[in-house]
């Protein structure tokens, strides 16, 4: 019954062993297991087609608006900006600048101007329904204007001179034969009230130059580090002289007068004058001279002149010499002027090829390239004159274009290689250049695209790194080795039982 028993555990046994063994083998798997499913889904491409959609999805990003700035000779400075970025537009829009930096306040010079003017009665000649005196003193007013507008330094006295009248008991040929109407004054209105005054000024018969001349000598400063003129304005040789003498055209009054021209332009003083009138045929009687030859004799030629410069006109020139070729004599400003000024903008290739180019505004000054010049890939500003203070601009628009090369793409782009300036300055040329430059870049961004039921893509699921009981490994060993000390303690169970059994037989 024992041995019975035993065997029907065993059995039991042996089979609840196998029974798990097939149920772990079952569940067994790798360390990760991936599911190869398949689903329906469109494949995505990552191939770019310059489409409109491809387009649509481009942007053009600054990367970095570096100025590009180049000096001028200590005397401007020339700079290149983005001053306009378009992303919607895909376009940047580029300004060149050129100023001169020097002001007008630096360009003005300290200057003192003396008026001297003929006060005698050969002035009160009519031309065209004015008289010369008035029509000096009409232009000298619209000069003393045009000198303040350009440097407000400047200072202005005034001086009219002719002679005392000797029938009136008074005595000529003497420094009293000038008047000093008004001294150096930086006050425009009084300057110019002055004027007011000389025209009411009685005048005298004859011409006393010297006299008119020493009185604005004595009257300027003595700062050698300022400008200082004379503008000396009379239709007559001079016939008087301030050591006495008088009434004669030649001799004494011409040396004199010379001299005192001399004198003045040795000091430092310049002398600029206009001869008004001055007859070239007519003889003076006393000395059988042209009236012109006289006036020579002094104040020489215009092409050789004694003075610093000297016009010899007719009535009808009076307002331009004294408005305009005397003021171009005076140097009343230092000149900052840049001169010749020539900027040349070369692009990068990939600008050329992929971006559309048009100016956005011509330039305030000077004239430009119509068009990128295709054998350097430039345009070119040209300025002839470029004054203290003034600004020239000119400004263009770089556009994607819809057709561009996508090898650009993620590319910095700067938009110029280098920019070129040359020129003048008053102290020497200017050659300079930079290759500092605003840069761009283009992007494309991929859109996502909708997924379709028809077309199968693999899903490459993870499952997580869990481990269920592998035949042959940890629970399979255990499992026989439970089996065998099972049955190494049934086989000894049933040897003492059967040794059992024989002692009691032999009892």
């Amino acid at each position: 019954m024992l041995k019975t028993n035993l065997k029907k555990f065993l059995f039991t046994f042996i089979a609840f062993i196998f029974v798990f063994s097939m149920t772990t083998s079952v569940f067994a798997t790798d360390d990760n297991i991936v599911s190869n499913t398949v689903t329906t889904e469109n494949t995505v491409t990552n191939a770019i087609t310059n489409d409109d959609s491809v387009y649509a999805n481009t942007t053009l990003e600054l990367v970095e608006n570096t100025v590009c700035r180049i000096d001028a000779g200590g005397y401007g400075e020339f700079t290149k900006q983005i001053t306009e970025f378009n992303e919607s537009e895909k376009s940047a829009t580029l300004t060149l600048t050129m100023t001169n930096t020097k002001t007008v306040e630096e360009s003005q010079r300290d200057v003192e101007i003396f008026f001297v003017i003929d006060n005698s009665s050969s002035m009160l000649q009519t031309y065209e329904d004015t008289t010369r005196k008035q029509a000096v003193i009409n232009s000298a007013s619209s000069l003393i204007d045009k000198l303040f507008t350009a440097n407000s330094k400047v200072k202005i006295g005034l001086v009219g001179f002719s002679s005392l009248d000797s029938s009136k008991g008074e005595t000529e040929g003497t420094i009293d034969d000038a008047k000093l109407i008004s001294n150096l004054s930086n006050d425009q209105t009084s300057v110019k009230n002055s004027l007011t005054q000389l025209s009411e000024l009685e005048v005298g018969p004859r011409t006393n130059i010297e006299a008119g001349l020493t009185i604005a000598q004595k009257n300027f400063s003595q700062d050698e580090n300022m400008a200082r003129y004379i503008i000396l304005l009379t239709d007559g040789v001079p016939n008087n002289a301030t050591d006495g003498t008088s009434m004669t055209y030649s001799g004494v009054v011409a040396q004199r007068t010379k001299a005192k021209i001399e004198e003045i332009e040795n000091s430092g003083i310049s002398i600029i004058g206009a001869m008004i009138n001055l007859d070239s045929e007519k003889e003076e009687p006393t000395t059988h001279k042209t009236y012109r030859e006289l006036a020579e004799e002094i104040f020489g030629t215009e092409e050789s002149s004694t003075l610093t410069e000297y016009f010899y006109i007719p009535d009808d020139e009076i307002e331009n010499t004294i408005v305009n070729d005397i003021f171009d004599s005076l140097v009343i400003r230092t000149d900052n002027t840049l001169r010749n000024i020539t900027i040349t903008d070369y692009f990068p290739q990939e600008i050329i090829d992929n971006f559309d180019f048009e100016y956005v505004a011509s330039p305030n000054i000077g004239t430009v390239s119509q068009e990128i010049n295709t054998e350097n890939n430039s345009i070119t500003w040209n300025i002839e004159l470029l004054s203290e203070g003034e600004t020239a601009t000119l400004s263009y628009k770089l556009t994607l274009k819809e057709d561009y090369d996508q090898n650009i793409i993620d590319v910095v782009l700067p938009t110029n290689t280098h920019v070129d300036i040359t020129g003048e300055t008053p102290e020497g040329e200017i050659n300079n250049t930079s290759d500092d430059s605003p840069t761009v870049v283009v992007k494309y961004n991929k859109p996502e695209e909708p997924v379709s039921p028809n077309s199968p893509v693999i899903d490459n699921t993870v499952i997580p790194d869990t481990k269920l009981p592998q035949t042959g490994e940890a629970t399979t060993w255990i499992l026989a080795v439970i089996t065998i000390l099972v049955a190494i303690l049934a086989g000894r169970t049933l040897i003492l039982k059967k040794q059992n059994n024989r002692g009691n037989n032999n009892k």
